[in-house]
């Protein structure tokens, strides 16, 4: 079917209707911006860039449409257009970007005009919903039919399985396809030759073949032998009765009678063979001579059975219709296979053996097994005849390249692989298969996806269709459909539910409607169908949402593109394609099986379903009303309308008779009155769907002879399956059927056949059942045993093909057969056993030629290769997604322990794909896994512990595994192995000098991803089993606390969501919206809502937390939180609660924390914030006001800033955070008890009570503060890396925490505090970092407490070799800060003191070594130039620039500034070579361009007139190392787009001799963004020059960008990061760093300069608020911030490295840390410059606001 598809769609296309490449494309599109800027015609230079402008009536959301030419189908092309039209060179503009392939494709095809047109009708038909067509397969396999005789061919057969057949299988596994081999030669059992089917199943998987295969399908074996001549299963009732008149003996029509019986329930009636074991009971017996005189029988009675019909056939009949009872089954094979296939010459080989004179050969048995010699002359002769005739017809249509041929001699052996030729022969011939196979597989893939028809979304649609098409061949249900079509034509805008109970058929009758859809509506009728858990892009919500979402848009023909993100935005992107639906082309979505979605991700809360449809959409879904799915008690909590909701009821009498009657007429098949009685009778007593398909396919096989016993059905639908499964093994075997169905059942998702015949065949069991009287050349399942086993089921659909991982699996489809299934055939005894076997062929133990040992059943042990599938981690450039999907849930669930941490679970290499190639959280369940079946095993523990504690960063970078790892684990005696993986992995990955990370074993047990935006607040249940979250993305999330995992997710339920709190004995959460607040159940539903009163605050209290307190100025409303209905009133006299003014956003939140309840009292702070009011909540008598604060005073600053009320309601406790001391207030009297003495530097708000009441704790910074009641005591426990901003806890040892960014942190006191986190502290902060030329030295300006030092750091040994505390102070300094301007000399740094001098200071001895002539302003800009031999700086009055020796400090020259140039200087810049200064001045657009060499004003440049910035000042400024060009970077409009219509931060490269600019933009990249997302984040936000000059540029989007230097050209886009970065760079050093300082991410990137290659990440725990880069290949250095750290980072793992590390060479001996420097001196005050003239023009503080971001 596929090839057929595929080679019509070929031929509809000639090469003259292909589009033309984009390249040539874009010559022949060169045009003009008119009409589609506004601007003027282009100048040659702006010809080669894209221009557009934003149409602001535009929405991103509904972008317009521009119409091309219509193609020759007639169909309009459409694109997208959200910012002005995208013309061809915009397209090709810039370096090509993959995710905008579709988007290029689809501008060519609509310049050009062209489509290939079948492609994109069979496309549109599919998205549309047409289930009248038949499409073509979207399986990857190659499936081929061996066909021979089966006594002459087996050495070749066994060969090709032992040598071809892996290397196949493997070469297709590189190309992600499945190799299957059908040979039906070997392993026939007895079970399989009894009921006679053979010929059928082999002829049906010959067909499968050619549907399935892409390349070769049918491979022919034929030689010699014609074959065995099978009898016919059935024959035509009217043709048998001629044969039986035309037979002359008695005997030979008695022999026809007896073995076969006419059954008139087949239409039209038939003859039909009997089962062997029915006439010879001992045919199946176990008993040997039994079995082998029954076996004589049959071969006797048969070979008379096959003699008299065709003989009286060809007397009787026609000689065309009496040949199917003459020829053998291999000649059908080869009328199928070959002259039945539309395409020989692709599908079809010949192997052909030739061994000549073998007819003159005297006939014996042994030549009998190659050619037919035995017996009547005129029957083998008749037979050679027959062959002759064949292999003609073979050759005429087979062509010469598809026929091998082989002279072989014969031997007395026949063929004998001992004998030297032969051995010869089976060579070439296994070679020449091989390698012909390889090339045809190669050229049909290759083919295969030259033609677009393998696209995911079509692969995914037409999975669906396929399985509705399937499915609504049903009858019945006519009052369920006129529901649904009613309901499709009526005005409801909720969607429509259909619901039962499991078994009812809610899937038939949802395909039945969807499959008459376009009848009921119109033909234009989009019918979007989905079958959750059929496909692998169907059962979890992000891929479901992706691949619908594109669906709706290509159906309303719309551009449609894969959307990434969170799930919100793919809800998002969901709904909104469901707007603008016109009325003339309706959509409905079906959607089945709601209960199938997995509940990762919230799937079944239904929180993606709209709720409320727009115009011209209808939706139909179906779900269980069982309540653990809890999909139907979302769906009534939103759905209003009763007659939305249709429940399959229980099949009447009537419904039976009527879909049976059609069923049977379908099928060709009737009942006798008593079956028909039976069969109805069944389903009465059970009238469900599930029951009546299963008792009706059981009906089925009823012969009309069939009566009394032989017709009994079951009761139920478990025991009918059960009684199905138990006709199955006694079919095929127990042995098999039960492993099989085990197998099966046992597996996550389910396994192909491929997978499945492989495990079998490594299962000894099933192999020694199998091999019982029969001994195989390849210890291998036959796969005939598989085959029918397999169509005993997948006909009726009781078994399904899914796609999972990318492979079409086996799975049962209804949940009851899998519940059946596992209690019969996964039994705990045999659970081990199972889950082994499958562990065993995932972790490919047994693959690559392995052998297995084994022993049969007369106890010989010996060892086979099994020629099963290699299991890499990666096939090609895909991860092996079965392999690590499976590999460590079986070998947990085997409880092999050994084999679990050997194979997966302290295994780095599985650990690692196990991460990229699925995903951390996948990871985490696997550990969660294993620590409840080996509880005790250290090793386990401490990896999980390690990977949850790096869940966010493994998240964010996969290969940070091994420096999370080496960082997390100490290394012991249960870590050592798995550390030294970690090294050995050979992985680029950056370590560090000092511990950065948390280690296991600590107070933090997990770091989990709470969501993509920050996360704000959080509860506790009481049992502290759960907390509650809230974030910025407006998503509530429920947690378990104990194993660290996402419960549930609630999503869409309201905007700006803030507060949550547990209410009512924790069974509801109320959350704060922005104008109401909600209250959920813990399943998600919203029980009701309260509205909120514009300005209010709230409390909760009560019993249980079930009172609700709303309050506003001078009033309280109170709620029963159980029912929400009002309760009390209350009004206050005297005292006002809230600002009449209201309150921003902060402030209502901070307001908010201000009261707090307990069971009987409530206290509320006051408008004031000096006093709070105390309520009773059992009298709600009039509130008591106790004031705390004086409003004069000592007092007159402080204010209530946290209260709470302890659990036995005796006191109230409130602190203000400028004292942080506990005001004690007896909460009866309200007079003061006693106060807490607080600590100074705490932060008192959000006060918590423990359960117990012994203990307050709070956040404050980074800590969280602890106090005991009782004792008074005060502990700050539990240090983050950043201020937390809530915490809970239930039992004062669990703790939970957010900090403000999106993780949650779970901390257990219980565990050991580690110490070691804080070694190496250098101080509290450090304010400037730089690096000593070609060493392993930094020198850092630290401050502790309030004392400044210079500090010299030997990074490579760990260690200050020097430190000088700072002396600044001074009564006529101005309040500067000790600053460091930059290296002199490698062991000179200068420094600008609160003297304002410049100033020398040797780093050796840390004594001013050269203090500058003049002061300078207070804030002085300062450049270091002439390689580092003098200083620039300005004048007192910054109008001009003086030049000073930076050997003797003397002021050399003065730089004047012309009169011409209006503003004073602001600052300084210089390259690295200092030979070009840029002079930036305050309040002025112009830069000021000044010659070092020549003292020489070369310029001006006005960056508003040259180069289009939009304001007067710059953001930043870099000049390149050899003084060629400058990066100015400022915001402005990019060329080309209309003015103001888009403003970003753009660097603009300018050439500093030929004064040309170009803008570093990338327009291609920001068309892109608009058009797939809306938006486009293009603002640099930081620059770099490379050592070889080229530049870099980091944005807002989180890309880094490449730039040609001489072009200004993008070279290439660098992605990893999600937000703002830093970028570092060092000449000499071969990498450049990346610095995601914003708290979202915080991340390094270290980058290859040469290949710009991402070699390590590295996601931080801590924030590092520095970073350099060493020169050479030394790595880089940060300081950690409070307390202060250096810590020197290397790039380890890199095989590959360009320079080697550079070795330490010791500029400092020694350790000399007690040194002063003195920075100022008496005569500093004096000026002693007569060059500097300049008057001070401005004042001190004119001058600090100017510079305030230097202080």
């Amino acid at each position: 079917m596929y090839r057929d598809y595929l080679r019509r769609l070929k031929e509809h296309v000639s090469a003259d209707d292909s589009p033309k490449d984009t390249a040539s494309l874009n010559k022949e599109k060169t045009r003009n911006d008119n009409g589609i800027s506004g601007g003027k015609e282009r100048t040659k230079t702006e010809n080669s860039r894209s221009h557009c402008k934003k149409d602001d009536s535009v929405n991103a959301r509904d972008p317009q449409t521009v119409k091309a030419q219509p193609n020759s189908t007639g169909e309009t092309i459409k694109i997208p257009l959200t910012r002005g039209q995208v013309t061809s060179d915009m397209v090709m503009r810039g370096n090509k970007i993959d995710s905008l392939t579709d988007f290029k494709v689809l501008i060519t095809l609509a310049m050009s005009g062209k489509m290939q047109t079948e492609n994109a009708a069979m496309s549109r038909r599919a998205y549309g919903g047409d289930l009248t067509m038949t499409y073509p397969t979207s399986a990857k396999i190659v499936r081929i039919f061996t066909s021979s005789t089966f006594t002459d061919t087996k050495h070749e057969r066994n060969t090709w399985m032992e040598w071809a057949y892996p290397r196949l299988k493997r070469h297709c596994q590189s190309r992600g396809y499945e190799f299957q081999v059908v040979d039906m030669r070997w392993g026939v059992r007895d079970e399989a030759t009894d009921d006679h089917r053979g010929t059928e199943l082999c002829l049906k998987e010959l067909e499968l073949c050619q549907n399935l295969s892409t390349g070769p399908s049918f491979i022919s074996l034929l030689s010699h032998k014609y074959g065995y001549t099978s009898l016919r299963r059935e024959i035509d009732a009217e043709e048998f009765s001629n044969i039986l008149h035309g037979t002359e003996e008695k005997n030979e029509k008695d022999l026809l009678e007896k073995w076969y019986k006419r059954d008139d329930n087949s239409l039209p009636p038939v003859f039909l063979l009997q089962t062997i074991s029915t006439l010879l009971p001992d045919y199946m017996s176990h008993d040997q001579e039994k079995k082998k005189s029954a076996k004589n029988v049959w071969w006797t009675e048969s070979e008379a059975l096959q003699k008299i019909l065709s003989e009286t056939a060809l007397k009787v009949l026609s000689e065309k219709e009496a040949m199917k009872y003459i020829i053998s089954i291999t000649h059908l094979e080869v009328q199928k296979g070959i002259q039945g296939s539309k395409d020989p010459g692709t599908e079809c080989l010949w192997f052909r053996r030739t061994i000549p004179g073998i007819q003159d050969v005297e006939s014996s048995w042994q030549l009998s097994r190659y050619i037919e010699c035995l017996g009547p002359k005129e029957k083998w002769q008749h037979s050679r005849q027959l062959l002759g005739e064949l292999k003609q017809d073979m050759s005429n249509v087979l062509p010469p390249g598809n026929v091998h041929e082989y002279l072989v001699p014969w031997t007395e052996k026949g063929v004998d692989p001992s004998f030297p030729d032969h051995a010869k022969y089976l060579q070439q011939m296994n070679d020449d298969f091989e390698q012909e196979m390889t090339q045809r597989i190669d050229a049909a893939i290759a083919e295969r996806e030259a033609i677009s028809v393998q696209d995911p979304l079509l692969q995914e649609c037409v999975q669906h269709l396929e399985f509705c098409q399937a499915k609504s061949q049903a009858y019945g249900r006519s009052e369920d459909l006129q529901m649904i079509r009613t309901y499709l034509e009526g005005p409801s805008r909720s969607p429509f539910v259909v619901h039962a109970t499991s078994g009812s058929g809610k899937t038939t009758v949802l395909a039945m409607a969807a499959s008459q859809t376009k009848s009921w509506l119109s033909e234009n009728t989009s019918v979007i169908i989905r079958f959750v858990g059929t496909t692998s892009g169907s059962t979890d919500l992000v891929p479901f949402l992706q691949n619908l979402t594109q669906q709706i848009k290509k159906a309303k023909g719309q551009y449609s593109y894969q959307i990434e993100g969170d799930v919100q935005r793919l809800i998002s992107e969901f709904h909104a394609s469901l707007e603008g639906v016109q009325k003339g082309s309706p959509i409905v979505l079906y959607i089945d099986a709601l209960d199938q979605f997995s509940a990762a991700r919230g799937a079944r809360e239904l929180n993606w379903l709209p709720r409320l449809l727009p115009e011209n959409v209808k939706v139909v879904v179906s779900t269980l009303e069982e309540p653990q799915y809890e999909c139907f008690r979302k769906l009534k909590s939103f759905i209003k309308e009763e007659s939305n909701f249709l429940q399959i009821k229980p099949f009447t009498k009537e419904d039976v008779q009527s879909i049976l009657s059609k069923w049977l007429e379908s099928d060709r098949r009737t009942l006798t009155n008593e079956q028909r009685h039976v069969l109805i009778a069944a389903v009465h007593a059970c009238p469900l769907a599930l029951f009546l398909r299963l008792s009706y396919d059981s009906a089925l096989s009823w012969e009309s002879y069939r009566t009394g016993d032989n017709i009994r059905l079951e009761h139920t639908v478990r025991a009918s399956i059960n009684e199905l499964f138990r006709r199955l093994e006694v079919m095929h075997g127990r042995v098999l059927t039960s492993r099989a169905f085990g197998y099966i059942t046992a597996s996550i998702n389910g396994l192909s056949e491929a997978e499945l015949e492989d495990i079998l065949s490594c299962d000894d069991d099933v192999l020694n059942d199998v091999y019982m009287y029969w001994t195989p050349p390849i210890r291998r399942l036959p796969p005939l045993l598989l085959v029918r086993l397999k169509a005993s089921l997948e006909d009726k659909h009781y078994i399904v093909k899914r796609g999972v991982d990318d492979v079409l699996v086996l799975y049962w489809y209804h949940r009851q057969f899998s519940e059946v299934a596992s209690e019969r055939y996964c039994q705990p005894s045999l659970r081990a056993t199972l889950h082994t076997g499958l562990a065993d062929f995932f972790s490919g133990v047994w693959a690559q030629g392995n052998k297995k040992p084994y022993t049969d059943r007369q106890g010989n042990s010996d060892a086979m290769n099994r020629h099963v599938a290699d299991q890499p981690y990666k096939i090609g450039e895909r991860y092996n997604a079965r392999k690590l999907n499976n590999l460590a849930y079986h070998r947990i669930m085997s409880e092999d322990l050994d084999r679990s941490k050997e194979d997966c679970l302290c295994n780095f290499q599985f650990i690692l794909h196990r991460i990229k190639g699925t995903s951390v959280r996948q990871l985490l369940d696997n550990f969660e896994l294993a620590c409840d079946a080996f509880p005790t095993d250290e090793s386990i523990t401490n990896i999980a512990q390690a990977l949850r504690l790096s869940e966010t960063g493994l998240s964010y970078d996969a290969d940070t595994l091994v420096s999370k790892m080496l960082g997390r684990l100490p290394r012991n005696e249960f870590t050592a192995t798995f550390l030294d993986q970690c090294k050995e992995a050979n992985i680029p990955h950056l370590e560090t000098n000092r511990r950065v990370l948390l280690q296991t074993g600590g107070q933090l047990e997990y770091c989990l991803h709470g969501d993509d935006e920050e996360v704000w607040f959080l509860d506790m249940t009481q049992d502290g089993a759960m907390i509650v979250t809230s974030a910025k993305s407006d998503i509530v999330k429920l947690w378990d606390v104990r194993k660290g995992k996402l419960l549930r997710s609630v999503e869409n339920i309201a905007v700006k969501i803030k507060n949550v709190n547990f209410v009512n004995e924790d069974t509801g959460i109320l959350v704060r919206a922005s104008e109401m607040l909600l209250c959920l159940s813990i399943q998600g539903d919203v029980n009701y809502t309260i509205p909120l009163v514009q300005h209010a605050l709230y409390a909760i209290g009560g019993v249980v937390k079930s009172t609700l307190c709303m309050y506003k100025d001078d009033w309280l409303q109170f709620y029963d939180l159980t029912t929400a209905e009002k309760t009390h009133l209350l009004k206050m006299e005297g005292v006002v609660l809230t600002d009449p003014r209201g309150y921003n956003g902060h402030q209502l939140t901070y307001r908010l924390n201000l009261n707090y309840g307990t069971d009987v009292l409530m206290a509320l702070v006051d408008n004031t914030s000096k006093s709070f009011v105390l309520l009773n909540l059992k009298s709600m008598t009039s509130p008591s006001c106790c004031h705390v604060f004086n409003d004069v005073g000592e007092e007159e600053e402080l204010e209530i800033d946290a209260i709470t009320i302890t659990n036995d309601n005796r006191y109230v406790i409130v602190a203000s955070m400028l004292t942080n001391d506990l005001h004690i207030f007896d909460a009866n009297t309200l007079k003061k008890s006693h106060i807490i003495n607080g600590f100074k530097n705490d932060y008192s708000e959000k006060f918590q009570m423990s359960s117990d009441g012994q203990h307050l704790y709070f956040p404050s910074k980074e800590h969280i503060v602890l106090y005991n009641l009782e004792t008074r005591e005060r502990k700050a426990i539990l240090r983050h890396n950043h201020d937390v901003a809530s915490v809970r806890s239930a039992d004062m040892t669990r703790y939970v925490t957010v900090n403000g960014d999106n993780g949650i942190c779970i901390w257990n006191t219980a565990n050991k505090e580690l110490t070691s986190q804080r070694e190496g502290f250098i101080g509290t902060s450090v304010s400037h970092l730089m690096s000593l030329p070609n060493s392993y030295y930094v020198v850092t300006l630290t401050t502790h407490r309030q004392d400044y030092y210079i500090q010299v750091h030997d990074v490579q040994n760990k260690m200050k070799v020097r430190q000088a505390k700072l002396f600044n102070d001074h009564e006529n300094g101005s309040g500067l800060r000790p600053r460091i301007i930059d290296l002199v000399t490698p062991d000179t740094i200068l420094m600008v003191t609160n003297s304002r001098r410049l100033k020398n200071i040797s780093l050796e001895t840390m004594k001013i070594t050269l203090v500058y002539q003049g002061r300078t302003v207070k804030y002085p800009p300062v450049a270091v130039i002439n390689k580092h031999r003098e200083i620039a700086t300005c004048t007192r009055g910054r109008c001009h620039i003086k030049v000073q020796c930076s050997e003797k400090g003397v002021t050399k020259c003065l730089i004047r500034v012309p009169a011409a140039v209006s503003g004073t200087i602001h600052d300084i810049k210089t390259g690295l070579n200092g030979g070009i200064l840029a002079v930036i001045l305050n309040r002025s657009p112009d830069v000021l361009l000044i010659d070092v060499t020549n003292r020489s004003l070369r310029y001006v440049i006005n960056i508003m007139s040259d180069l289009q910035f939009l304001s007067e000042s710059i953001f930043d400024l870099k000049i390149s190392s050899d003084d060629r060009f400058i990066l100015f970077t400022d915001r402005k409009t990019p060329i080309g787009y209309h003015p103001k219509s888009k403003t970003d931060f753009i660097t603009v490269l300018f050439d500093i001799d030929s004064r040309k600019s170009v803008e570093l933009f990338d327009r291609h990249k920001d068309v892109e963004n608009y058009i797939l997302y809306g938006e486009s984040k293009m603002s640099i936000y930081d620059v770099e020059v490379l050592d070889n000059n080229q530049i870099v540029t980091s944005h807002d989007d989180g890309t880094l960008r490449v730039w040609d230097s001489e072009t200004g050209d993008p070279l290439k886009t660098l992605c990893g990061h999600t937000t703002s970065t830093e970028l570092s760079s060092c000449p000499g050093n071969p990498y450049f760093v990346s610095n995601a300082v914003m708290d979202k991410e915080e991340s390094f990137r270290v980058w290859e300069k040469a290949s710009l290659r991402c070699l390590a990440s590295f996601k931080l725990d801590s924030y590092q608020s520095k970073l350099v880069c060493l020169d050479g290949n030394r790595g880089f250095v940060t300081c950690e911030a409070n307390p202060a750290r250096v810590i020197h980072w290397t790039l380890e793992g890199y095989v590959q490295e360009p320079v080697p590390k550079e070795s330490h060479v010791v500029f400092f001996k020694g350790q000399i840390l007690n040194l002063s420097t003195h920075l100022i001196e008496e005569e500093d005050f004096y000026d002693d410059d007569p060059l500097d003239e300049d008057e001070m023009e401005k004042s001190d503080d004119e001058d600090e606001d100017e510079n305030e971001n230097e202080n």
